[in-house]
């Protein structure tokens, strides 16, 4: 199940609290970017970098250690000291779903600080193929049209084999580096339907990619009147949220004042990290932090592990 979101207020509340002692770190913070360089997640991290730097004084090293979907960068993080020196930067997918295919790590090998922001998973077509639904994609695989479905990850790729199997087609499955990618592809004309988080808002607002359904619980917001997955009968989350992780064992003293700062950027209308992400993940950032952090990552896990044992079956 899907826990709620805090409120930005409350958060930064609870987190000030006497009890807090003020956190600094000993030199200068890594952070460990789990994709590559020109992505959102790229983007919104190094944007975040630099608002941190200018609240706190910290001194923070952005470094993308791409691949897997994230698990590149995670499997290296699991083994740093938990001091807050090192930090990673991904999306919850990297630790709710894709340790089920790698041996390296466990959900219950990371620290969960905080989210900042969440997708805004759709189904993408190019606007010049004429699609504008599922049925229309349906339709084209029907009339002998090759679909090549661009992807991530193994959670999308497996989403979009599951959504295959409910429109009754064949895809084929092109994986990308990022949601960039994917879009690249698509655009490219590598793929004819593809993945897209969110970077795709210019595309669709330029008129060059159509939505033809949302894979959130609810519509996303570039094009509302679009029908979610799970009214097409797929019932598998695809929707994910950007966060920051560090290795297991991290103080809560530590965990909670880096949670503590990015609250205090994400919470200001002015903040650069902010507006990026209203423009790029609308409506606005999407802040859990700290122990309910973590119960969203171990439940979702949970339901994860339950949809793709139904898959294979």
């Amino acid at each position: 199940m899907m826990m709620k979101p805090l409120l930005l207020g409350a958060c930064i509340a609870a987190l000030a609290g006497p009890a807090l002692a003020e956190w600094n770190p000993d030199g200068p913070i890594r952070l460990w970017i789990g994709y590559g360089a020109g992505g959102g997640t790229d983007v919104q991290a190094r944007t975040l970098v630099k608002e941190i730097e200018a609240l706190r004084g910290w001194t923070i090293l952005p470094e993308n250690r791409a691949g897997d979907d994230g698990l590149v960068m995670s499997s290296q993080l699991k083994s740093q000291a938990p001091d807050g020196q090192t930090l990673g930067f991904a999306i919850t997918t990297t630790y709710d779903f894709a340790p089920m295919n790698n041996d390296n790590i466990s959900p219950e090998d990371f620290t969960y600080i905080t989210t900042t922001a969440g997708s805004q998973m759709a189904v993408l077509a190019r606007a010049e193929s004429g699609w504008n639904t599922l049925e229309d994609l349906q339709a084209a695989a029907a009339g002998g049209e090759q679909i090549v479905w661009a992807n991530w990850g193994t959670q999308v790729e497996a989403g979009a084999e599951l959504v295959s199997r409910a429109l009754g087609i064949e895809v084929s499955h092109l994986r990308a580096q990022g949601g960039a990618g994917t879009l690249n592809a698509l655009v490219a004309m590598d793929a004819n339907v593809a993945w897209g988080g969110g970077v795709q808002k210019p595309l669709v607002e330029a008129g060059v990619l159509n939505i033809l359904a949302s894979a959130e619980q609810g519509p996303v917001v570039l094009d509302p009147t679009k029908p979610t997955l799970a009214e097409a009968g797929v019932g598998m989350k695809l929707g994910y949220e950007y966060i920051i992780t560090a290795p297991a064992g991290m103080p809560d003293e530590i965990r909670d004042e880096i949670a503590l700062v990015i609250s205090e950027i994400l919470a200001n209308p002015e903040s650069e990290t902010r507006q990026f992400i209203e423009q790029q993940y609308p409506p606005e950032p999407i802040v859990t932090q700290g122990d309910a952090l973590r119960e969203q990552i171990m439940a979702t896990y949970a339901e994860n592990v339950d949809v793709m044992k139904a898959l294979t079956e």
